[in-house]
């Protein structure tokens, strides 16, 4: 169906809002906002019908509802003090401000309108094959491929989904899942819907909270695209993405690396590489490799906040400037959000944590990550229910620190779950040293201060780098100040030194750092 509100051409087949010759490109969430309210003009829709229409759920917050219909209006370049297309009624919802018409072929509109509509189907179809070309993401670990011609229905679905991927919210992410399922029920054999998804799936469980079957699926799609292109740079990283995902750092370093030799040009593949190098406590490598994509003009979506990571490990003062590039570069964004709030939380500032985390907006304030932190802030400063409402709320994530708080409390059911010989036995199948601080924290929470010294040492000999984390840690604050964990601090301040000595040592990346 085709509609005309104002100067946009709205199309529900292709899902596209235009203006002239100009794509306004909409999520999801908000063309079918745009659309629900259309097809009721000029009657208003609550935020209950909303709610219904839009997320296909009983019940949305109204201020959920508020943001979204904010974010379309500011797509639409719409004034809400003078609207042209979305107008506020008081007590009764939202509506369409301008007259709508639908396009069925007919001569339904003025000389003027007409020559508006006809000037943009016109470029549509003029500009189609490019409208519909699919757009690169930037996806933490390759920039996607246009690998595989498909029907224009799969074609459409996929370049909808890297839009959605390209907005790096958890509802969106979703969206985006589903789309490239539907493209594959078409065309399973393409090589762009089966790549993409994969990369959609990694980031559903690094993110916003997916299990490990979405970890398991991303590996399975990455290996069988690189048995069928055994030099596929975009297949490499999509496999090095998933791996790490799992923890299984040193294969997925290995195959972010290849992919990187593959494709110089793949940035966000060297990057991933890079974040490798910093979880195993390299930040000196880490550092160089950032850099070196972006002298070669590479651009990856975190890279900002990857240097400002390391620089503050090794207590570097520039990385107070390059966690405000990271978040003037990406405003809002989950991952960006919480790493500067984990920043605030190893320097003793849960107040600062949560007024950093607040600056997430809609889905994303309620994103797992978000949620997380949002409990350990809590923790800090006496808040325990709301803690607790966090921590729940935040689902797989949260389930170490809720277990933690239990135990302290006397509850050491949901602990004890987590040191079943089953949970236990992953350790050996995992390289990443977070796993072990969580659960050293859970330990100590028990009093098994033992295992809980055993498991910081093992993390700290996988890279764990993070001495002011461990040391601002509400479990772990007793055990550090004992003999062995003034040894472990000893041993990571010792490392952070020496990582400290060959960055200052480079003056080119000195120079690039403070550039």
């Amino acid at each position: 169906m085709l509609y005309a509100l104002n100067d946009l051409l709205i199309d529900t087949t292709t899902r596209t809002v235009r203006r002239g010759a100009d794509d306004i490109r909409l999520p999801d969430l908000s063309f079918d906002g745009l659309v629900s309210l259309i097809e009721v003009a000029p009657q208003p829709l609550s935020t209950a019908e909303l709610s219904h229409a839009v997320w296909r759920a009983e019940h949305v917050s109204d201020e959920t509802v508020a943001q979204r219909i904010a974010l379309l209006r500011k797509a639409l370049g719409d004034d809400p003090r003078e609207p042209k297309y979305i107008r506020t009624v008081r007590g009764s919802g939202y509506a369409i401000a301008g007259p709508v018409e639908r396009v069925n072929g007919e001569p339904v509109f003025t000389p003027r309108r007409m020559m508006a509509v006809v000037t943009g189907v016109a470029a549509l179809l003029f500009l189609g094959g490019l409208a519909l070309a699919p757009r690169n993401v930037d996806q933490p670990a390759a920039e996607l491929s246009t690998k595989t011609a498909l029907p224009s229905t799969g074609a459409d679905l996929i370049m909808r989904a890297k839009q959605q991927l390209g907005m790096h919210q958890s509802v969106e992410t979703d969206r985006a899942i589903s789309m490239l399922r539907e493209a594959l029920a078409n065309d399973p054999r393409s090589y762009d819907a089966r790549l993409t998804l994969s990369f959609a799936l990694s980031t559903k469980a690094t993110k916003f909270g997916g299990d490990y079957t979405h970890k398991q699926e991303a590996e399975a799609l990455a290996r069988e695209l690189i048995e069928e292109e055994h030099d596929n740079s975009n297949a490499w990283s999509a496999l090095g993405y998933s791996l790490g995902s799992q923890g299984r750092l040193d294969e997925s370093l290995s195959a972010l690396q290849y992919a990187y030799q593959l494709n110089p040009d793949n940035a966000p593949a060297a990057s991933s590489a890079a974040h490798v190098h910093l979880l195993r406590g390299q930040l000196y490598q880490a550092l160089g490799l950032e850099f070196e994509v972006l002298r070669a003009g590479g651009r990856s979506r975190y890279a900002e906040i990857q240097i400002a990571q390391s620089l503050d490990l090794i207590g570097h003062p520039a990385a107070e400037k390059w966690h405000a590039k990271a978040l003037s570069l990406n405003p809002g964004q989950v991952v960006i959000l919480s790493e500067i709030a984990k920043s605030h939380l190893r320097r003793g500032s849960p107040d600062a944590a949560l007024e950093t985390l607040a600056e997430a907006q809609g889905e994303d304030a309620i994103a797992p990550s978000i949620l997380q932190l949002r409990g350990r802030a809590n923790i800090a400063l006496g808040r325990i229910g709301e803690a607790k409402r966090d921590l729940k709320a935040a689902g797989w994530r949260g389930q170490y620190d809720l277990a933690a708080l239990e135990a302290i409390a006397g509850a050491p059911d949901l602990a004890n779950e987590l040191f079943t010989p089953a949970k236990l036995a992953d350790l050996d199948s995992d390289s990443d040293p977070e796993f072990r601080i969580v659960l050293a924290e859970v330990a100590a929470a028990c009093g098994r201060d033992s295992q809980a010294i055993r498991l910081l040492a093992q993390a700290v000999n996988l890279g764990w780098r993070d001495i002011n984390w461990l040391k601002q840690s509400p479990f772990l604050g007793t055990l550090m100040a004992s003999s062995e964990g003034l040894k472990l601090e000893g041993r990571i301040a010792r490392e952070l030194d020496a990582q400290r000595r060959l960055t200052e040592g480079n003056t080119d990346l000195l120079r690039a750092i403070n550039s």
